[in-house]
C-alpha cells in the first residue's frame, strides 16, 4: 500500500467507530467508481431495497447527476460495500464486509495479485472455470454466480419490441444486415482499432455499421470514429442491445467477445499479438468461435460468409459458453443480490 493509504486509514477507522456508536452507519453501498460500473449493477440493484451509491470522482458524478440518480462523496461510513473495482482498502475497516464483482466478462485479461480478491468476503465471477483458476492462484473469496450485464437480454426485458425500436430510433436500413465492430483499449497491442479505424466507411454501403470501442480509447480517435459518415458511434457504456441487433460482431482482443458469444452472433476477430496481458486459452477460445483475420481487406468475405451462414461455429460458441456462464437464464443479478443479503445477516 502506498504511505497515504496508512495516513488515511486510522482517522477512517476512528470516524467509522464514532459512526457505529451512535448508530449512523449506512447499512450497504454501492462504490461507483466508473459509469460502466453503475451500468453494470443495476441488475443487481433492483433486488436490493435500501442501498446508497458513492461516486468515486467527477466523471461518475456528471455521469449520476445526468441519469438523476442521488449519490454520497466519501468519505462514508458502511457496514458493507460492494464494488465493481479493486478497491476495498477505500474502506479499511474490517467489520465492514466488501462484496466486489467484475468490470468485464470471464478473465479475458490476466488476474492481478490474489491480494486484490483476498480482501473481499465474497468476489462473484461468471463461472465455475473462473473459481477453479483463480483457486490455482491462491484466490479464496470467488463465486460463481453468471454476468448479471446480460441479464436483460435472457429475462424478457429486450424482447422484439424493445429492440424494434432501437432499430427505428437509429433509422437502419432493414434491406441491410447490421455489423458491429468493436475494440479493446490499446494496451500492450491488443487492440485492432488502427487497422480499420480510416476503412470502416467503406462498409456502410453494403451494411448498417455500428461502432463502439473501449471508454479509455485516445479521445482523438473516439472523435475520428463519431463523424464517419453513414456509420453510428455508440456513445454508450452497456451496448448489450446493440450487440443483441447485429447481424456479426467484430472484435479483437476484448471481453465483448464473450458477450456476442453468449448471445450467438457470428463472430469474426482481428488476430492481435500475445503480450502479457493476454491469456493463451482465451486466445485459444478466441479462434475457435470466430473467423480469424489480419487485415481489413479480409473483413469484406468474412462479413458475407457470416451473414449466409450464421450457425457455423454455433455448437463451439454453446462450448464456450459454457466455460465462460455459470447460467444464462436472466438471473445473475438475483443471486448476486442474495449472496449479498445473506452475507449482511451474518
Amino acid at each position: 500500500m502506498a504511505p497515504a493509504y496508512y495516513i488515511y486509514k486510522y482517522p477512517y477507522k476512528l470516524a467509522w467507530n464514532i459512526a457505529k456508536f451512535f448508530k449512523r452507519n449506512k447499512e450497504l453501498v454501492f462504490y461507483c467508481a466508473d459509469p460502466l460500473d453503475y451500468e453494470m449493477f443495476l441488475p443487481i440493484k433492483k433486488y436490493l431495497k435500501e442501498i446508497e451509491i458513492v461516486a468515486k470522482n467527477k466523471k461518475s458524478r456528471d455521469y449520476l447527476k445526468k441519469i438523476h440518480i442521488p449519490y454520497l462523496r466519501m468519505p462514508v461510513f458502511p457496514k458493507a460495500v460492494i464494488m465493481a473495482r479493486h478497491a476495498p482498502h477505500k474502506f479499511p475497516v474490517e467489520q465492514i464486509a466488501k462484496i466486489g464483482f467484475d468490470h468485464g466478462l470471464y478473465q479475458f485479461k490476466k488476474w492481478t495479485s490474489p491480494e486484490n480478491y483476498n480482501r473481499f468476503n465474497r468476489y462473484f465471477v461468471s463461472s465455475p472455470e473462473q473459481v477453479k483458476t483463480a483457486e490455482t492462484l491462491g484466490i479464496t473469496t470467488t463465486k460463481a454466480i453468471g454476468y448479471p450485464k446480460l441479464d436483460n437480454a435472457f429475462n424478457g426485458t429486450y424482447n422484439k419490441a424493445y429492440l424494434d425500436k432501437i432499430k427505428t430510433d437509429l433509422n437502419l436500413d432493414v434491406n441491410k444486415p447490421t455489423i458491429i465492430l468493436t475494440s479493446t483499449w490499446n494496451v500492450d497491442g491488443l487492440s485492432a482499432l488502427d487497422r480499420w479505424i480510416d476503412r470502416v466507411g467503406e462498409l456502410t454501403e453494403k451494411y448498417n455499421v455500428l461502432i463502439t470501442v473501449h471508454t479509455w480509447t485516445e479521445k482523438s480517435k473516439i472523435e475520428k470514429l463519431k463523424v464517419i459518415k453513414n456509420a453510428f458511434f455508440l456513445d454508450k457504456f452497456d451496448v448489450t442491445t446493440y450487440l443483441m441487433i447485429a447481424d456479426v460482431f467484430i472484435g479483437d482482443y476484448n471481453s465483448l467477445i464473450g458477450e456476442a458469444c453468449a448471445l450467438d452472433k457470428p463472430i469474426i476477430t482481428f488476430r492481435v499479438p500475445e503480450s502479457k496481458r493476454s491469456i493463451k486459452e482465451i486466445t485459444k477460445m478466441i479462434e475457435s468461435i470466430s473467423i480469424r483475420i489480419d487485415e481489413f481487406d479480409e473483413l469484406h468475405k468474412s462479413i458475407e460468409q457470416s451473414v449466409n451462414n450464421p450457425e457455423a461455429l454455433k455448437l463451439e460458441r454453446e462450448n464456450a459458453n459454457k466455460i465462460m456462464f455459470l447460467a444464462l437464464d436472466g438471473t445473475a443479478g438475483k443471486r448476486v443480490a442474495e449472496e449479498t443479503i445473506r452475507l449482511l445477516q451474518k
